[in-house]
């Protein structure tokens, strides 16, 4: 059990359109593949990739464009981290003006994950009393199963003070806001929630009940009395029929 991910607003430049081969299949997929950053907790910026699927003549956004994410996430060992988009959302507006992102939120990207404690672990206690875990994830991105290794903060505050730090070998689930790279060079996250012990869940048996037999009411296949629609009180004018589907509002799957 282990999965990690991003979501958040995420600024893109130098789009790349690139053909993956699909093994067995006569086609290829194409991906659009953008620098980016993951904004912290301290204003500062993670260097990135994003991967979003692109359509059939589909083209690379201008330099610039905001876009609210949804990805997988990698961190590879000094180097960009990777992110995989399963839902991408571009900001409209024109990305040269200067009040293009006045609306839009100043929040740092948040990262959830659920992953494994190491055998060997030792905690970690900064010098204002934060503490910090370490925590092995892995996901399928890019077309392959990757590994990650992050480090996660209990922050210096009341809230998580008498929290434990998870087991050895444990299942841990964690979400917060990246506050960039730890000594070690481990991606650090300052934890919002966590999960501790994850395990499979088991639904309780239902209690027995006792055998009654009753007499099954005979199936009608017609009545003559059926039920009438309940008019809304702010329905006015009634909306003329359609036999044209609207757009999809969903991103297609990659």
């Amino acid at each position: 059990m282990s999965s990690f991910n991003a979501f958040g607003f995420f600024a893109l430049a130098g789009g790349t359109r690139i053909a993956t081969t699909v093994p067995g299949a006569a086609y290829a997929k194409h991906h659009v593949h953008y620098t980016t950053s993951l904004k912290t907790l301290e204003n500062s910026y993670v260097a990135a990739t994003l991967r979003v699927y692109s359509g059939a003549g589909d083209a690379p956004l201008p330099d610039n464009t905001i876009a609210f994410v949804v990805a997988k996430v990698f961190v590879p060992n000094g180097q960009p981290v990777e992110l995989d988009a399963l839902s991408f959302a571009a900001i409209p507006g024109d990305v040269d003006g200067a009040n293009y992102q006045d609306q839009i939120p100043d929040c740092p990207v948040y990262l959830y994950g659920v992953g494994h404690i190491p055998d060997h672990h030792a905690p970690q206690v900064l010098n204002d009393g934060a503490r910090i875990f370490t925590v092995c994830l892995s996901d399928y991105i890019a077309g392959g199963l990757k590994d990650s290794t992050v480090q996660c903060m209990y922050p210096a505050t009341k809230r998580w003070v008498k929290t434990p730090i998870p087991h050895p070998q444990s299942c841990t689930q964690f979400f917060g806001h990246c506050t960039g790279f730890g000594d070690t060079g481990l991606l650090r996250i300052s934890v919002e929630h966590v999960t501790l012990s994850l395990g499979p869940h088991i639904l309780a048996q239902p209690a027995a009940t006792a055998s009654t037999t009753t007499t099954p009411a005979r199936r009608q296949k017609y009545i003559a009395y059926g039920s009438t629609p309940t008019q809304s009180s702010s329905a006015s004018t009634p909306l003329a029929s359609t036999s044209h589907a609207g757009p999809s509002s969903s991103s297609p799957m990659q």
